[in-house]
């Protein structure tokens, strides 16, 4: 595949294909006490509980009547997949969205509650799926969870309203899986603002990029161990690794327990439920407070959590 290189236009473009369909989520501090050093992003809002419902209506909704006729096709942990069935939907589209065998049941079944027809593989499996041609031959349009320029696009409109809403930004603390709206927000975010630094957080059981970027070359690191699903990553892909090296400042990994913490504090702090993948950011800022520049945003990418997880949290 190539890889997927977007223009400020492009993700401007792409805020105006979505206003109104997708929101335009609340930028707050991390905290009661935090004077501004420290801001969330709280995608865990949208519609379908993460960011990637912007890049899935951006580039869906600009598909034709042959395609809609067919419908739509993805691979995905629940997220990406909540998205294009949300999408599919609106468009009166077929939809199907192959998962892990071990996809969180919540999400899985927020899919079929929009209608998606739902098709569980290993999770082998379903990487392999995003490098080959498997799902065009389904003879149904694939819409690729992180390697299509307008999901790309879609998704650096998150950045694009960071440094609006917070000119004076400093650092964009973003959650990796794929990397499509790390390497969205930091394409945005260095045309918009380029004194601004991009960081990418994984959890320490799934975290191929910060290994990909200190050999210069996409590594696997085998089947993930972590609670955080949504960037349960198993390697770097050699079109994105471009991407996150020409713009990433750093990746830094957190643990699992950095992640639980931060997700307790969002609960208690903001009010909102985040997934732990959604709270790893604000894990990676609070672990490497003294080496992230303020004021830093972190973008809370989901709030798709496990309900035995949040319950567990709280009791």
């Amino acid at each position: 595949m190539d890889v997927p290189r977007v223009t400020l236009a492009q993700v401007e473009d792409a805020a105006a294909r979505i206003r109104g369909s997708v929101y335009r989520t609340p930028l707050l501090p991390s905290s009661r006490f935090d004077t501004g050093s420290i801001l969330l992003k709280l995608e865990a809002l949208q519609p379908t509980g993460s960011f990637k419902v912007r890049g899935a209506w951006n580039r869906m909704s600009r598909s034709d009547e042959a395609e809609r006729k067919k419908g739509f096709v993805t691979v995905s942990a629940g997220n990406h997949g909540q998205a294009v069935a949300w999408s599919a939907k609106r468009l009166g589209a077929p939809c199907t969205v192959y998962v892990p065998t071990d996809a969180v049941q919540r999400k899985v079944d927020s899919m079929e509650s929009m209608g998606a027809k739902i098709v569980r593989r290993p999770h082998q499996e379903i990487m392999e799926a995003m490098t080959d041609d498997r799902m065009a031959r389904l003879g149904m349009a694939f819409v690729h969870p992180f390697g299509d320029p307008l999901v790309v696009a879609g998704q650096g409109t998150v950045g694009l309203e960071i440094v609006e809403d917070l000119p004076e930004v400093k650092s964009i603390i973003v959650p990796i899986g794929g990397g499509g709206l790390a390497s969205g927000v930091a394409q945005a975010v260095r045309a918009k603002s380029p004194g601004a630094k991009v960081y990418g957080v994984q959890a320490e059981g799934a975290a191929p990029v910060p290994k990909s970027l200190a050999t210069g070359k996409a590594e696997d690191v085998g089947a993930p161990h972590t609670i955080a699903d949504g960037i349960g990553a198993t390697k770097a892909y050699d079109y994105m690794l471009p991407l996150l090296r020409e713009h990433l400042e750093a990746a830094f990994t957190v643990s699992d327990d950095d992640i639980r913490g931060a997700m307790k504090r969002i609960l208690m702090e903001s009010h909102v439920a985040p997934e732990p993948a959604g709270a790893a950011s604000l894990a990676c800022a609070l672990k490497y407070a003294e080496r992230i520049p303020k004021p830093a945003v972190c973008i809370v990418s989901g709030g798709n959590a496990d309900p035995a997880l949040l319950a567990s949290l709280l009791s």
